[in-house]
């Protein structure tokens, strides 16, 4: 799918620049058109989503607009609630609300689970707690990668899912990104937001451990975009945590292992639009 930016629609607000996650959008200087570069795009959709006068389009099509609340039935109130949840990575400062926290956490506690084994638990971390572990888990990252990328390994990255490894350019955005972390000028790990979600289950419990965290997290973010929170689910954390030790730092036992980590956080930004996907089709009948 190709993104593209109508420039007669383009007001130059610079707000998909700024939401783009590869920063890959980027406006000329002499022209001072907003365009789309063609390497590295994610497919994301966000800067159509963000875009408030629709001059992002996908394969020539506008995105489709996100329908008024007050235009629905109640399915379709919560059609719009899940086909409207992004992943946010601005935050304002405001810590979260208490009673929101408790309501997000009730909501996961509540989650239906295989057997209903309820083996999930929640960490949550805020404010400094949130900065040192930001600080923690890149310095993980940065081990990690350093190992990764020796002459050693370099040969297998691929076959380890870390292919994008070898190369030098994207390693060296990473590790930069990394090392200004542990200089406090960034954080690329949990976008500076005022709260994380760390959600847990027993390593010696069920086989679907892991798939009880995801869908208790799936339904706590969709709980907090409820509330007006913006969430995103943090797979580098996860990575950052494979390590006792890594985890110990947190208070996380020997006995449990890390099924999602998520961000929470009030942001200001609005999404007008739905992404672009393409369709799931029913199976012809047999």
């Amino acid at each position: 799918m190709k993104f593209t930016i109508d420039q007669s629609l383009c007001t130059r607000c610079g707000i998909c620049i700024n939401e783009c996650p590869p920063g890959i959008i980027v406006q000329e200087k002499k022209t001072s058109e907003v365009r789309i570069g063609d390497e590295n795009c994610l497919e994301c959709s966000h800067c159509g989503m963000i875009c408030p006068s629709g001059a992002v389009l996908a394969d020539g099509n506008p995105l489709p607009l996100i329908p008024k609340q007050e235009d629905l039935a109640d399915y379709e109130i919560t059609d719009r609630l899940i086909r409207s949840k992004r992943s946010i990575r601005r935050y304002r400062s405001a810590p979260v609300l208490q009673e929101d926290l408790e309501e997000i956490l009730k909501t996961g506690s509540l989650t239906a689970t295989a057997s209903n084994s309820r083996q999930c638990d929640a960490i949550v971390l805020q404010g400094g707690e949130v900065a040192a572990a930001t600080s923690m888990m890149a310095g993980e990252l940065l081990k990690l990668i350093k190992r990764l990328t020796s002459p050693l390994m370099r040969p297998f990255l691929g076959l380890l899912g870390a292919g994008r490894f070898a190369d030098r350019k994207v390693t060296a955005r990473y590790t930069g990104a990394l090392k200004k972390t542990l200089e406090g000028r960034a954080d690329p790990l949990f976008f500076h937001a005022p709260a994380v979600v760390i959600l847990t289950y027993k390593k010696s419990g069920k086989r679907f451990g892991r798939t009880d965290c995801a869908l208790a997290g799936a339904h706590m973010m969709l709980s907090a975009h409820a509330r007006k929170l913006g969430s995103c689910m943090i797979g580098f954390a996860e990575i950052a945590l494979r390590g006792k030790k890594a985890r110990r730092k947190l208070g996380i036992s020997d006995d449990r292992r890390v099924g999602l980590v998520f961000t929470l956080g009030y942001t200001d930004q609005k999404y007008f639009r739905y992404p672009a996907r393409e369709s799931w089709e029913l199976p012809s009948s047999l």
